[in-house]
Formats: C-alpha cells, sequence, structure tokens
C-alpha cells in the first residue's frame, strides 16, 4: 500500500527568553506568543505577515527556507520545493528567539516533508540537535522544542563525538512571564561582541551559584529566591551599562510592584519579570517607568508555555 505524500502542514514555534540571567548561554522559558507558518509542497516562496514582514528576506537567505534546505541535505534527501506562509507574532531582534523560531520551522518542515513522525520523541530531539548546531548554542531552542524552562549543554564540545543534551526544569504554571518590549532592536551579534571572552573567578563562581538557586527556586516554588537567583555578573552588566542603560528603572518598577525576579530576556532590549500575581500592576509599572525613561514599547503578560514547537499535517487523500 502506497505511503501517502505530506500535501500540507502548520507548524506553531512559541517565543523564549535565553539565559533567565545567570544561565548564560544554557537556561531558557517557552512563553504563549507563537510564529504560526503554512508550509506547501508548491514553488519555493516566503509569504511574510506580522512581524517582520517588511523586513525580512522573501528568498533562500530567510531563516525558514535556509534551515530547511541544511535539514534536507543532512538528512540526505533531495529539497523538496515547499513554499511557506510566515504569520509571525515574536518581535525581530528583541531577545525573544525569533531566529530559533524560524529555524526549528525550516528544520521541522524538512523533516515532516521528508517522511518523519515529528511526534517521535528521537525526531524531536533530532530537530533539537540541527537547531543548536545552527545557533551554536541551546538555550533558544531547547525550550522552543520542548516547551517550558530547560536547560542544554554540550558534551564533549569541539570534538567530533560532541552531542546536545537537554533536561526540563519543572515550573509551575501559576508562574506568568511579564515583558517590556521596547520599540528599538538588539542584534545579539553587537550584543555578544561587547563581552569579554575571560572572566573573574569570582564572576564565574557567583554565576555558577545563581544559576544552581535560579533552578532550585523554580523547581521548590521559593519565590523569594528569585530576586537574586535572576542576578548575573557574565552578560547582564556589559549589555545594560553599554547598550540599554535605561534597563534599570524598568527593572525597578517591576520588583517594587511584586516580581519575584527580573532580567534582561536573551541579549535584550526585552526586560522580563517572572511573577504569580500582581501582573496587571506589574504591567503597568514597567510600563510607566519606561515612559519617564522615554522608552518607547509595549507591556505583555504571558503565560508559561509547557509545550514547545506544535505541527499539523494534511496528507493527499488517494484515489
Amino acid at each position: 500500500m502506497p505511503v501517502p505524500k505530506l500535501e500540507r502542514a502548520t507548524i506553531r514555534v512559541p517565543a523564549t527568553s535565553a539565559n533567565l540571567g545567570p544561565g548564560f548561554d544554557c537556561i531558557g522559558l517557552a512563553v504563549d506568543l507563537w510564529n504560526e507558518t503554512n508550509v506547501t509542497v508548491d514553488e519555493p516562496s516566503i509569504t511574510l505577515s506580522g512581524e517582520g514582514a517588511d523586513s525580512l528576506p522573501r528568498d533562500g537567505t530567510n531563516l525558514v527556507a535556509s534551515s530547511a534546505h541544511r535539514t534536507f541535505l543532512e538528512l540526505g534527501v533531495n529539497p523538496i520545493p515547499l513554499a511557506f506562509e510566515c504569520h509571525n507574532n515574536i518581535p525581530l531582534a528583541r531577545g525573544l528567539g525569533s531566529s530559533s523560531a524560524a529555524t526549528i520551522t525550516g528544520i521541522t518542515a524538512a523533516f515532516a516533508f521528508a517522511g518523519f513522525d515529528i511526534a517521535e520523541p528521537e525526531t524531536r530531539r533530532r530537530i533539537f540537535v540541527i537547531a543548536a548546531d545552527i545557533e551554536g548554542h541551546p538555550d533558544n531552542v531547547s525550550p522552543a522544542v520542548y516547551g517550558g524552562c530547560q536547560i542544554g549543554v554540550n558534551v564533549d564540545a569541539g570534538s567530533p563525538d560532541c552531542s546536545w543534551i537537554v533536561s526540563r526544569v519543572e515550573i509551575s504554571d501559576e508562574m506568568k512571564a511579564v515583558v517590556f518590549v521596547p520599540d528599538f532592536t538588539m542584534a545579539t551579534k553587537e550584543a555578544r561582541g561587547i563581552l569579554p571572552d575571560v572572566v573573574p573567578r569570582s564572576d564565574a563562581i557567583f554565576n555558577v551559584g545563581r544559576a544552581a538557586m535560579l533552578v532550585h527556586a523554580l523547581e521548590t516554588r521559593q519565590w523569594s529566591l528569585l530576586r537574586h537567583a535572576t542576578d548575573d555578573r557574565l552578560h547582564q552588566p556589559q549589555r545594560i551599562e553599554k547598550l540599554f542603560p535605561r534597563f534599570r528603572p524598568i527593572a525597578r518598577g517591576a520588583l517594587d510592584a511584586g516580581a519575584h525576579g527580573v532580567f534582561l530576556s536573551g541579549a535584550g532590549p526585552t526586560v522580563m519579570a517572572l511573577a504569580t500575581d500582581r501582573f496587571m500592576t506589574i504591567c503597568y509599572e514597567m510600563s510607566e517607568n519606561a515612559r519617564k525613561a522615554q522608552i518607547v514599547g509595549k507591556a505583555l503578560i504571558l503565560d508559561i508555555s509547557q509545550h514547545g514547537m506544535q505541527i499539523e499535517t494534511e496528507f493527499e487523500r488517494s484515489n
């Protein structure tokens, strides 16, 4: 009996926040803000709406298309011509994982149209590994693929046998992310370029302790620990000082209003606060402090997304 061919797929990938303060390049969190892409076998094309519709490329250099092409080659499959209709809700270059979402969309499309079952754990693991290879770090791609809060690390980095592994950090459904998204962008490459290659031992110890406390606080619901557990010395002070000094009044507004912890989301400039109540008050105070600091943007209250990438498929009907 012939295997039915995939005709259409709808792929949804959540926004993510990397680092959560001290977990630089290894801890990430998925939130309930999604990009949705319809994919069909057709003349290659990119259709865009929403965030980035006026700025993203509409050819093979688009991350969705290029990630799909790379994945077909890695799978040993002749690239299948695909048309992507992208509806983007994740703001670009704001520290909410827009590039990871695009990368995972393309990889997932390639696996699906190559005949793989995306529901299989091994398929999802391979999607995660390819995405981490493309991104170079797992902090955004792990929660985008698996949902919730994730820790990802590279085992034996630099060796031919290196591999990415991931582990979930349980986080309560009562937790929400209150975010302030400035209108200006911050390129990840620029935000990485200002970081030192060597850090003092005391700063490394500082971050190891905070990262451990962060995971413990989330797992045990000891919310009072998060105020200090989201602190960091490896990337936030440098980025805030040189690129976004007006982060401080927004963060202070969130904490004063009742947030448990606050941090720069990814490379920024989005500011994310974690809270279990007083969401509207926190949202208002972040917005008001941003206004006083003459920062234009928008505030959102987002659920934690316990689920990562999702796909719906339609197969050709047999005669």
